[in-house]
C-alpha cells in the first residue's frame, strides 16, 4: 500500500504535512473515530481526502453547502481523484450515473448534504455498499452554540446505526469553543476518538479593526489601492447587501452580490462568477459563510459587526487559504451593535438561545472595541494561552501608542463604578461620567453620584474607549450574559484608594487614508508577495491559468493557487524537473499543465 506521503507528493504536490495533518491521517488509517478542530487554511480536507484514498471501500462526506461541494470535487477531479457529489443540483440522469459509479467501485468519496441522509433510497443504498468512513464536515453545525446550526446533522449518529457495519467517523471544523466542542462529541456518534485540536493562529492574516470611520469611502479606496485582487465584503442584513453592492457597481468595479434574498439561480450565478474570477468582489450576508473554497482571496472586509467571534473568525479565515498574506478588516459602530439584536431578537424566539446570542455579541462587542492585541483576544476566546501578549501583526499592535500618566482618570472610572455598586453596564458608566441626562440616569438619580460629569470634556466614544482599556489593563471586571455589568477589581480598589500609579499607553488614531494598507502589509517580508518586480511575471502566468480553467470549466485556483503562481515567479523553472520543485505541482499537473506554464514563464523573461 502506498505511503500517505507519497499520496500527498503525487496529487496534491507537497513534499510535507503541515503541523497536525500526518497525526489525524494515521488516526483515521488505523481504525479510529477522531475530532480535529483546525484552523481554515491548515488542511483539513487532506486529512482525510488521503485516508479515503488508502482505505478499501467508499468514504462518505456529509458536507453543508451544495456550491462548497461542488468546488471540493472539482478540485479533486482536476487531479484525477474520483470523486462525485449527490445533491438536489443533480438531474435524475446525472444522479442514476453517479449511482452506477458508485456502486462499480470508480468512485472512493462521495459528497452528500447531512438531509441525504435522511432519502430512503440513499439509505438503502449505502447499506449494500462497503462504506469505509463517514466524515463529517464543518462539525459545528451539530451545536446550538455554533455559528451555522444545521438540525439535519443531529440525524447523523442515527444513520450510523441503520449500517451493516458501523464505519470510521471523523469531525472536521475550523472553530469551535468548549461548549460546541462537547456538542460534537456527544451529538455525532463518535466513539473512542481521538481530538486534535490545531492552533487557532493564522500568522499570514493580519487583522484590523477601524472604527468611526466613512465605511463606503473606505472601501472604494480600499478596492482602489488592491486593483485585481479578490475579496469578500460581509454586510449584516441584505440591504445593506444591495445598497454596498450597486455603490461598487455603478463605479465600474467587477463586483457580485450574494444574500438569502435572492432566487437560487442568482446565487449560483454570483458563486461561480466570484471562484472563477469572472469578478474581483463579492458583497455578501452570511448566507455566503461556508461557500467558500477559493484559495486566492486576498482579503475579507466586514463592513458591519457580526453577530459572535465564531462567525467572524470563519468569515475572516477565508482569506489567505492558501498561505499568502490575507487582510482581515472589520469596520465597526455601535450601531451595528443595534443591527445583531435586532436580528438575534427577530430569528431567535427561545429566551434561553436569545440569552447564549447575546452573550456571544457581548465577546463580539468587546473584540470590537478592545485595545489589548487583536489576535490575543480571538486566541483567548478559543480557549488557547498565548504567552505573548503583542503579536505585532494586527492593527492594536501595530499603532503607534505614547505613554501618560492616566491617573487621575482611571480614578474617575473607578469612583464611578463603585457608586454604581457593580450593578450597571458600560453604557451606564459612561453615561453617568459624561454626565447625560437621559431618563435612565435621572430615574435613578445617578445625577446626584459625585462622579456624575467627571469626564464630561471627552465624547461619548472617547469615554467608552477609556473604560474598555481600564477592563483590558485589568483595572474593571465585566461580567458575561445576556447583561453584562461592570465591577471593581483589586487593582481597580488600589487606584480608588489612591495606592497605585496608572501609566497607560494610548493609542494614536492614524488619518483615514493611512489605514487602507496597514504598516505591517507593507512591512510584511515574503518571498513571493512583495516582489514587485516580480508582478509581470505572476499576471502572465495568472493569465494563461484563467485561460486554461475558462477551457475545461473548471476555477482557476483548481489548477494552481496563487500561491504556487508566485513561486514559479520567483523561481522561474525551466524544465520539468525543475517544475516538479514548485510547492502544489503534483505529478498529474506536472504532467498535463508543466509544459504551458513553462513555455509562458521563457515567453515572459525575453520579452
Amino acid at each position: 500500500m502506498a505511503q500517505p506521503i507519497e499520496i500527498l507528493n503525487q496529487y496534491f504536490g507537497y513534499p510535507a504535512f503541515r503541523p497536525g495533518q500526518e497525526d489525524v491521517i494515521q488516526t483515521l488509517l488505523h481504525g479510529q473515530d477522531c475530532l480535529a478542530i483546525m484552523p481554515t487554511g491548515a488542511g483539513k480536507s487532506i486529512c482525510f481526502q488521503i485516508p479515503a484514498l488508502l482505505l478499501p471501500g467508499i468514504t462518505i462526506i456529509i458536507s453543508p453547502l451544495i456550491s462548497l461541494m461542488k468546488d471540493q470535487v472539482d478540485a479533486l477531479v482536476a487531479q484525477q481523484i474520483p470523486a462525485t457529489y449527490i445533491n438536489s443540483q443533480c438531474t435524475f440522469e446525472e444522479a442514476k450515473q453517479r449511482f452506477a459509479a458508485i456502486r462499480a467501485g470508480r468512485i472512493k468519496l462521495v459528497y452528500v448534504s447531512p438531509e441525504r441522509l435522511q432519502n430512503e433510497f440513499f439509505a438503502s443504498f449505502m447499506q449494500t455498499m462497503p462504506v469505509a468512513m463517514l466524515i463529517i464536515d464543518e462539525a459545528h453545525c451539530v451545536s446550538q452554540w455554533g455559528h451555522d446550526f444545521r438540525p439535519s446533522y443531529c440525524a447523523i449518529k442515527e444513520w450510523l446505526k441503520t449500517l451493516p457495519r458501523r464505519p470510521i467517523v471523523g469531525a472536521f471544523t475550523a472553530t469551535a469553543t468548549a461548549k460546541v466542542k462537547q456538542d460534537m462529541l456527544t451529538l455525532l456518534g463518535l466513539e473512542k476518538e481521538r481530538i486534535f485540536i490545531g492552533g487557532f493562529d493564522r500568522p499570514n492574516l493580519y487583522f484590523q479593526v477601524i472604527a468611526n470611520v466613512d465605511k463606503l469611502r473606505f472601501v472604494l479606496s480600499y478596492i482602489q489601492k488592491h486593483k485585481g485582487e479578490s475579496g469578500v465584503i460581509y454586510a449584516a442584513t441584505r440591504k445593506e447587501v444591495d445598497r454596498v453592492y450597486k455603490e461598487l457597481y455603478s463605479r465600474g468595479i467587477r463586483v457580485g452580490r450574494y444574500h438569502a434574498g435572492m432566487s437560487d439561480s442568482q446565487r449560483q450565478k454570483a458563486q461561480e462568477d466570484f471562484t472563477y474570477d469572472t469578478i474581483d468582489i463579492i458583497v455578501a450576508t452570511n448566507a455566503f459563510g461556508m461557500g467558500i473554497d477559493k484559495s486566492n482571496v486576498r482579503f475579507v472586509i466586514h463592513y458591519q459587526m457580526p453577530k459572535n467571534l465564531e462567525s467572524y473568525y470563519q468569515e475572516a479565515g477565508r482569506a489567505g487559504r492558501d498561505g499568502a498574506p490575507g487582510e482581515c478588516i472589520l469596520l465597526f459602530s455601535r450601531q451595528d451593535i443595534m443591527i445583531q439584536k435586532y436580528l438575534i431578537e427577530l430569528s431567535v424566539h427561545s429566551p434561553e438561545q436569545q440569552a447564549k446570542e447575546l452573550q456571544m455579541l457581548n465577546r463580539m462587542v468587546g473584540y470590537c472595541e478592545s485595545r489589548q492585541c487583536l489576535r490575543h483576544y480571538i486566541l483567548t476566546y478559543f480557549g488557547e494561552h498565548p504567552t505573548w501578549q503583542r503579536c505585532e501583526n494586527c492593527g492594536n499592535c501595530d499603532r503607534e501608542v505614547v505613554e501618560e500618566d492616566r491617573t487621575p482618570t482611571v480614578r474617575n472610572i473607578c469612583q464611578c463604578v463603585d457608586e454604581l455598586k457593580g450593578h450597571f453596564g458600560l453604557t451606564m458608566v459612561c453615561d453617568v461620567l459624561k454626565g447625560s441626562k437621559n431618563a435612565k440616569v435621572k430615574r435613578y438619580g445617578f445625577q446626584q453620584k459625585t462622579s456624575f460629569g467627571l469626564l464630561g470634556d471627552f465624547s461619548g466614544n472617547e469615554i467608552r474607549d477609556m473604560l474598555r482599556q481600564a477592563i483590558d489593563d485589568g483595572f474593571l471586571q465585566q461580567s458575561e450574559g445576556q447583561y453584562p455589568v461592570v465591577k471593581l477589581t483589586a487593582m481597580g480598589q488600589d487606584v480608588l484608594a489612591g495606592n497605585r500609579k496608572v501609566v497607560q499607553e494610548r493609542m494614536i488614531t492614524p488619518p483615514q487614508e493611512d489605514m487602507m494598507v496597514p504598516k505591517k502589509k507593507r512591512k510584511q517580508e515574503n518571498p513571493f508577495i512583495d516582489e514587485e518586480a516580480l508582478r509581470p511575471l505572476f499576471d502572465a502566468l495568472r493569465a494563461v491559468r484563467y485561460e486554461m480553467a475558462k477551457k475545461e470549466h473548471i476555477p482557476p485556483f483548481v489548477i494552481f493557487s496563487d500561491a504556487t503562481l508566485w513561486e514559479m515567479a520567483s523561481q522561474q523553472p525551466r524544465t520539468l524537473e525543475d517544475m516538479a520543485t514548485i510547492k502544489g505541482v503534483g505529478e498529474f499537473k506536472l504532467n498535463k499543465y508543466g509544459k504551458q506554464f513553462i513555455h509562458a514563464i521563457a515567453n515572459t523573461i525575453e520579452r
